[in-house]
């Protein structure tokens, strides 16, 4: 199950296997094509609550049927005492420019 760090600022640790995108470019691309499942579960954790439901939102409108918010984010997940990671960089979405991924 895919798990996406949207905060706006990289923290130094995140969830294990969280994949980092850019929130803004994830809300400013016309058409977002993700290597994600369109029918798996999708986790989405922000800087609150309300940016990782918008976020959750854009990608439903995309076609992600089964995205779900992480209340309380990655804070609550933490002192929950789960499993973190130092951060990985952001991962590109296709079609932006600069991202290393041709236009088509």
């Amino acid at each position: 199950m895919p798990t996406l760090d949207v905060r706006s600022h990289r923290g130094r640790t995140q969830i294990r296997g969280a994949l980092r995108y850019d929130p803004k470019a994830l809300l400013s691309q016309e058409r977002l094509a993700l290597p994600l499942p369109h029918d798996g579960k999708i986790v989405v954790y922000g800087d609150n609550d309300a940016s990782a439901e918008q976020i959750a939102q854009r990608l439903e409108e995309q076609g992600y049927n089964n995205v779900a918010v992480l209340a309380g984010g990655f804070e609550a997940y933490e002192e929950a005492g789960f499993p973190t990671e130092e951060a990985t960089q952001e991962q590109p979405i296709p079609g932006v420019e600069g991202a290393g991924i041709p236009r088509i």
